[in-house]
């Protein structure tokens, strides 16, 4: 079985390089501890933790795909910004869904565009 961890971006807040990377790396890094002992993440971390890094382009766009996740079954993780750069207090930023089976979340992001 293949695990991974998709990441989904919000394209429409006008984040800098910087400001994406922090904000996936912020749901990448809660997603991993949130599963942290269970087999999905044992399977993931020694298939070297594959991710993907999708884009949406509205913030009801990323919530939907929270919403189709969390109905499957999946661990979703939302982040929201704290504000102090470039996106007002409480933006929804990004999410991560996974780590878990590939067919899995692919059967909610396989439409979705890489960032």
């Amino acid at each position: 079985m293949t695990v991974k961890l998709a990441l989904v971006v919000r394209t429409d807040l006008g984040m800098g390089r910087s400001k994406i990377a922090s904000q996936a790396a912020h749901a990448a890094v809660v997603a991993a501890l949130a599963s942290y002992g269970g087999a999905d993440f044992e399977t993931w971390l020694g298939d070297g933790q594959p991710k993907v890094v999708l884009r949406v382009s509205t913030g009801e766009h990323l919530l939907e795909v929270v919403r189709q996740a969390r109905a499957g079954g999946l661990p979703v993780h939302v982040v929201q910004d704290a504000g102090r750069t470039q996106v007002r207090p409480g933006t929804v930023t990004c999410c991560a869904v996974g780590p878990a089976a590939s067919h899995r979340i692919d059967a909610v992001t396989a439409a979705l565009p890489l960032l």
